[in-house]
């Protein structure tokens, strides 16, 4: 018999410690703490963030495509994925708040490191335990009593408005909702110990790769404003053609 409270409390206690492993050892976390840091991070930031966010309401729907065993899951992959669709404009939308740009953005291809969770995320939706997905939501969809503290310095610093942080404002009161339901598809859906450590490891695996993009998004952050080539830019260029 599984102890639901009990699985609960141990996908609880993975999360956050692999959170505070991450956010320790973290150079982009370390440099919104000092306050080293400029728009070009946060720019760097939201462009991956568009990136990954742009793929989940796509990889979500296919966990509803390839299991269709487990009617209440599938509903609940599909609607989820229903709400999920065009979260990647709030990042878009932040993004280009931060200069006056009237043309379209020309965006650089994803990092390696997004492209990687983004590739994760569709092969843990299709192959594996039917359920491993939901590790993924688990996690997403709580994740903002971790990042608040330095999404709040990022306000303060850069002076940003809350209609400029739409995607960490606004989105942050849809997926308390968004946890819930999580939690309750958990619940009924996983029955068995090897459900519970698939959802924990795919929950572990993709918070990971997101603290690696977190990396990588710094040190292409570093490599820009040191005037070395990248990626980036055409877009600094088009958002502060002043600097």
């Amino acid at each position: 018999m599984i102890d639901i409270d009990q699985q609960f409390a141990i996908l609880e206690q993975r999360i956050s410690g692999t959170w505070a492993e991450i956010l320790d050892n973290s150079p982009l976390a370390r440099s919104i703490r000092t306050g080293e840091f400029s728009k070009e991070l946060y720019m760097i930031y939201m462009l991956e963030t568009y990136h990954y966010t742009s793929h989940n309401a796509r990889n979500q729907a296919l966990a509803g495509v390839a299991h269709p065993e487990n009617p209440v899951y599938m509903k609940f992959c599909f609607d989820h994925a229903a709400d999920e669709a065009g979260h990647e404009m709030m990042a878009l939308h932040d993004l280009r708040s931060l200069g006056h740009v009237d043309d379209d953005l020309t965006l650089p291809a994803p990092l390696p490191s997004t492209e990687t969770l983004i590739a994760y995320l569709y092969w843990a939706s299709k192959n594996g335990n039917p359920f491993r997905r939901l590790g993924y939501s688990f996690w997403a969809e709580s994740s903002y009593q971790y990042i608040n503290p330095l999404v709040g310095k990022v306000k303060e610093k850069l002076g940003l408005k809350d209609s400029q942080l739409t995607f960490f404002v606004a989105h942050s009161a849809i997926d308390e909702e968004h946890a819930k339901e999580v939690c309750n598809v958990i619940e009924r859906v996983a029955k068995s110990q090897s459900d519970w450590d698939a959802i924990g490891e795919t929950a572990e695996v993709s918070l990971r790769l997101t603290g690696r993009m977190l990396d990588e998004v710094h040190a292409e952050y570093q490599k820009l404003v040191a005037g070395l080539p990248s990626r980036y830019a055409s877009v600094r260029d088009a958002l502060f053609p002043t600097r």
